[in-house]
């Protein structure tokens, strides 16, 4: 189902732009008179989108509801009680309001945000509010817990009849960024998702905040056994901006109120189908801004699915990544793993993307025929990732044959500065350098250059060869005198 905001053109657009790509019938877009902004009451919730919404789904047979005793109908419960389903996701548009305001005075939820009570506050991310939509009756003061979470097979519609719904919203700082996610999350599943992944941690032995570090690790060990290059970061302060990462397909880090630090590099941006959520508080407050929170900065710099919280969740509340990365790898769609992962539903998770996204269900020697078949450049990237796959697997040597012939076929930087990475490993230095030689001649970005050239440059000093690094490192500095990444090569 696509719910879309009839009093935001936009909104009404993008829902159909949505529908055609996924080659989804028009019956399945429900336009409703919505509040303009960001954020509706919960009078409007139930009146103008809650009640139409399940009238527009019994007229259609989706759903089979019958009336419960007036008497039995509590605060801002519906009249309406589930006895049966045939829907599964829910998919809110640009233009449909991001959350459902307290019913409380505001203090009260200063009070339980600063207490970590959140049994004081009745504040929701409206689609997690949405994913409960056919439930059974609930109060909506603070979390409710998830039935599914944890769960290793999806089944809503269980004896239990919770009628789960898995839910998410095609939303971001404007329609041009929305219409992008929807086409690069369509690539990704034809293609794959190439790139680098980084897991930006703090570093935490203990304490309270200590899960967030370990989901964030456990999730980096899930993806490294799909072959993807990583780069995990221990460090207290977020990657500093002039730090080298560029081709990013996957982030996962915390913990700053706004974007910053390198990802909010204005050449920053991510590889088509990203996967991006930064761990905050705050990170969904709005998703119209290109720098304000995380969320949307995200989406603006080319992420095609991200998550945030539209008022304090509390950690405990907020999507476990480890679970997330382990539904992934097996193929889930990525709204489902998402679901599978939250403790909670009513509270203040807002997911931001197609819930039907599947980034890891085609299988890399398909992809790797795709994308050799129709000239893909992304190529590369899967080839360093069968090369990673072939080095689990114990074989070495037959990983480097398989990426010198790549090479050939592809005159890849990629690929070149991968096979520089193995022969140090193998400590083969001079055959190092004269790849990493060779990405340097040839970088066009000065993350590629300094990233590469500070590995050259440790090799170098190993080698008891220190005149000649400093050399490289002062021509890296003629080269690129104004890039930020400067600044990190003379801490690194």
């Amino acid at each position: 189902m696509v719910l879309a905001n009839r009093n935001v053109p936009e909104s009404v657009e993008l829902a159909r732009y949505y529908l055609a790509a996924r080659e989804l019938s028009e019956d399945r877009l429900c336009l409703l008179d919505l509040p303009l902004g960001e954020q509706m009451s919960r009078d409007q919730y139930n009146l103008q989108l809650r009640e139409p919404l399940l009238a527009f789904l019994r007229e259609r047979g989706w759903i089979e509801q019958e009336r419960r005793p007036p008497q039995e109908v509590n605060g801002h419960e519906t009249p309406w009680i589930t006895l049966a389903s045939s829907v599964d996701y829910m998919v809110s548009m640009y233009g449909v309001p991001l959350r459902i305001g307290d019913t409380r005075f505001r203090l009260m939820t200063r009070i339980s945000d600063r207490l970590g009570h959140p049994r004081f506050k009745n504040l929701a991310a409206l689609d997690s509010e949405l994913a409960l939509l056919l439930s059974k009756p609930y109060d909506i003061t603070g979390p409710i817990p998830n039935p599914l979470f944890a769960r290793i097979l999806l089944s809503r519609q269980a004896e239990d009849r919770s009628f789960i719904l898995t839910t998410a919203r095609l939303d971001g700082p404007d329609p041009d960024a929305v219409r992008r996610m929807i086409d690069d999350t369509l690539f990704a599943e034809r293609y794959g998702l190439h790139g680098r992944m980084v897991f930006d941690a703090r570093g935490l032995t203990g304490g309270a905040y200590f899960p967030g570090d370990y989901w964030i690790r456990e999730a980096q060990a899930q993806f490294a056994r799909l072959g993807y290059e990583s780069e995990v970061d221990m460090q207290e302060e977020v990657l500093a901006t002039g730090h080298p990462i560029e081709d990013v397909a996957l982030y996962f880090g915390w913990y700053t109120e706004h974007v910053s630090g390198a990802l909010a590099r204005e050449n920053f941006r991510f590889r088509p189908g990203a996967i991006a959520y930064h761990i905050h508080s705050a990170s969904a407050s709005t998703l119209r801004s290109e720098r304000r929170y995380w969320a949307g900065p995200l989406v603006a710099r080319g992420a095609a699915f991200t998550m945030g919280a539209v008022s304090e969740p509390f950690l405990t509340y907020t999507p476990e990544l480890n679970i997330l990365a382990e539904r992934l790898v097996s193929g889930y769609a990525i709204g489902d793993a998402v679901l599978l992962s939250q403790r909670s539903l009513s509270w203040q998770m807002t997911i931001i993307g197609d819930p039907l996204y599947r980034p890891f269900s085609t299988p890399l020697s398909e992809q790797i025929v795709r994308l050799r078949e129709e000239g893909k450049p992304e190529i590369e990237w899967a080839y360093v990732r069968q090369a990673n796959l072939m080095i689990m697997q114990g074989r070495f040597n037959p990983a480097l044959a398989y990426l010198r012939a790549a090479l050939r076929e592809t005159d890849s930087l990629v690929i070149r500065e991968k096979l520089g990475d193995l022969y140090v490993m193998n400590e083969l230095f001079n055959e190092a350098g004269r790849y990493y030689e060779e990405v340097l001649n040839r970088a066009e970005t000065a993350e590629t250059a300094v990233r590469v050239g500070a590995r050259w440059i440790q090799v170098l000093q190993r080698l008891g060869q220190s005149e000649r690094g400093e050399r490289l490192k002062q021509k890296l500095k003629s080269d690129w005198p104004d890039s930020p990444a400067i600044q990190w090569l003379d801490r690194f």
